[in-house]
């Protein structure tokens, strides 16, 4: 449930033409943040799976919604083509804590992307 939550908003975020059901989203952190910090919040997490240091947890708090999140950068590895990184992301929003251990792999056009437990990519 975690995990679905962060990767929808972070799909939402990414894609916000896509009808997604927001049902899931009733009892998430994440549905705290304006849209613009939901886009300020997606950006810090891309930024951090880019450029982070493992292991050094970085804070990022909305400017006007109660929203904390500490992201902490993990192991780097590649799967098939693509590079992959963990990042252990936990978010406070006052009356609901979220936290979890999340893999994000590069895409083509260089957006880090959720990767679906247990989705591997096909090598020939």
């Amino acid at each position: 449930m975690v995990r679905t939550s962060l990767w929808l908003a972070l799909l939402i975020a990414a894609s916000p033409a896509w009808a997604i059901n927001m049902s899931g989203f009733k009892d998430a952190p994440i549905t705290r943040l304006t849209g613009e910090e939901l886009k300020a919040f997606r950006a810090a997490v891309m930024k951090l799976l880019d450029d982070g240091t493992e292991g050094a947890t970085v804070e990022w708090k909305a400017p006007k919604s109660p929203f904390t999140s500490k992201m902490t950068p993990g192991k780097r590895f590649v799967d098939g083509k693509r590079q992959c990184r963990e990042a252990t992301i936990e978010s406070d929003a006052r009356d609901l804590l979220q936290r979890g251990v999340y893999t994000f792999c590069k895409q083509a056009n260089g957006e880090w992307q959720f990767r679906i437990p247990g989705a591997r990519t096909k090598t020939k």
